[in-house]
């Protein structure tokens, strides 16, 4: 082997020049190039075009959470697979403002439900010791999960 180095010396440090060009080619390629593409979500997003959720179905869950009268709020946001409401209220008991997530669980069909985790927020405009509320349904959960101070 080491006279075959010797008398191919030229050869050699060609190849290990190619393979090494090669090499650091292929760590760029496969580790440094995703960090600067756009998708912060990466591969967790697969099927979301499968799961959209309407502008109609949402107007509807407002409309439906709008109707109890201490309601004065209704803000929503979709970021990745999560859905967001915020909830502001006025002067309502800590167990009827917990049921105002049941019109976002009957309104969403399964489906969607199963795809998306639900976060929702209940405050109120004044202070009040009892809020903010906060429930969070996992999409592999039937029911909102509520924080134990609530």
């Amino acid at each position: 082997m080491k006279n075959f180095i010797k008398t191919h010396k030229k050869q050699c440090l060609i190849g290990g020049g190619i393979f090494l060009a090669l090499f650091i080619i292929i760590i760029i390629w496969l580790f440094i190039l995703p960090i600067f593409s756009n998708n912060k979500y990466g591969d967790r997003l697969k099927g979301i075009e499968k799961h959209k959720i309407s502008s109609s179905t949402i107007e509807d869950i407002e409309s439906k959470i709008k109707e109890n009268k201490a309601v004065d709020e209704v803000t929503y946001h979709n970021e990745g697979r999560i859905l967001k409401f915020i909830i502001k209220v006025t002067d309502m008991k800590v167990e009827d403002a917990k049921a105002l997530g049941q019109p976002i669980l009957d309104t969403i069909d399964d489906d969607d439900k199963s795809y998306y985790d639900i976060e929702l927020l209940i405050d109120t405009i004044e202070e009040n010791e009892n809020y903010p509320i906060a429930g969070y349904k996992h999409k592999t959960e039937e029911e909102f999960n509520f924080g134990s101070g609530a």
